[in-house]
This record gives C-alpha cells, structure tokens and sequence, in this order.
C-alpha cells in the first residue's frame, strides 16, 4: 500500500486521506509513464483496504494488472479487496471519475459508494449508478465532482497526458468541444512544465504546488 506523502501538498488539506492517496497514487501513474489516475477503496470505517493506479501504458504497477486497456486504477483498487468481506459499507474514491467497465465492476463488487474528485466529460459514467435499472435492488451513493481547484486538476492531469497523446484523436476532439474550460486547464498544465516535472521524477507534494496553481 502507498504511504501518504508528507507533508500534505499545500492547497490540498480540506481533502481526506483517501483523496490524497488517489491524487498521490495519480501521480505515481505519471511518473511510470501512463494516465495520472488513482483509487482506493475504503471500509466502514473509513480505512484504506485496496489501492492501485492506471497501469494501461509505461512500467508495470507491482501486484496490479499492467500493460491492458482493462489496467484501469479502479479496477486495480478492487482487485486488493479482502475475500468473503461484504462490501456493501465499502467506498471506492478515484481521482477521475469512473469509465462505463469502471462503474459496472463498482456495482458488480457490490461496493456501495463511489466518491470521483475530477469529473471525465467523455468517458465519465457515474450517472449511470443513479439508473433505478442499473442499481436494482443495492444502490450506490455517488458523490463528486469536488468543487475548486483540486478537483480541477484531478481531472486535467489526465486529460492533459491524453492530449499530449493524441492531440487529433477523437478524444481530444470530443473534450474540446464538451469541456473547452477544462482542456484549458490541461493545456495550461501542460505549459507548465507537467512533463517535465513528471520527467525529472519530482516529488508529489513539490510538483502538486505548482501543478494546482497551475488550474487555479
């Protein structure tokens, strides 16, 4: 499991430890050479039990499924789930808001709340946890995006490597035109130096201060 940095990034500390670890582990994904995202899943009692990280492209995530479209951090954040537990009391908090395989295995575990911080306005799918249809009989308490720059740059972080990526690729294309303020944000990370700082391995709580002034 990834320990907390210390101290707490500047700007960040009306977040709970579960956020931080997700923006933390968000920033390990970059430094490995994939997308910035991460989650954990949390008990009742509001304990880290599972914890992974995007692991689809660059170096392997050790214990985690690596280098396949399914390598998504909820999913890796899952697969850490103690056995035979019941997992309704459970909350997975991700720093990207979930794709549509993320949120069916959210609600396949049996988890019973999802918080998101950024919000994904291509592939994001957490409305689909408020369907009466999809929910049945054990629904799922969603709570996200969060408000300020925080959440604003959990959500530019990866759509900033993506566009970096693919800058023509439907994608891009697609955020552009539903979230222009967004891209914004992750254009404007990209011109300060997110590579670079990513490249030259800086630490968490360094690259975050600059990074969120940044989108703020």
């Amino acid at each position: 499991m990834r320990d907390l940095p210390t101290p707490t990034p500047a700007g960040f500390e009306h977040l709970s430890v579960p956020e931080l670890t997700c923006l933390a582990l968000a920033w390990d994904a970059m430094l490995a050479g994939t997308i910035p995202i991460g989650a954990v899943v949390t008990d009742e009692a509001g304990q880290i039990i599972g914890a992974g990280r995007n692991a689809v492209f660059g170096e392997p995530a050790e214990g985690s499924l690596s280098g396949s479209h399914l390598a998504h951090a909820e999913i890796n954040a899952m697969l850490w789930l103690p056995k035979g537990l019941p997992y309704s009391g459970c909350r997975l908090v991700t720093s990207l808001e979930p794709c549509q395989m993320c949120t069916g295995a959210i609600r396949l575990a049996t988890i019973g709340a999802l918080t998101y911080l950024g919000a994904d306005p291509v592939m994001g799918t957490a409305w689909a946890l408020d369907s009466a249809r999809y929910v049945g009989h054990r629904p799922v308490s969603v709570t996200g995006p969060a408000d300020g720059p925080a959440g604003q740059l959990a959500a530019a972080m990866p759509l900033a490597f993506t566009l970096a990526r693919s800058p023509a690729g439907g994608f891009a294309k697609a955020a552009r035109e539903r979230a222009p303020d967004l891209t914004g944000a992750a254009d404007a990370l990209i011109a300060a130096g997110l590579f670079g700082l990513a490249a030259s391995a800086v630490p968490w709580p360094e690259a975050a201060a600059e990074l969120l002034a940044a989108v703020s």
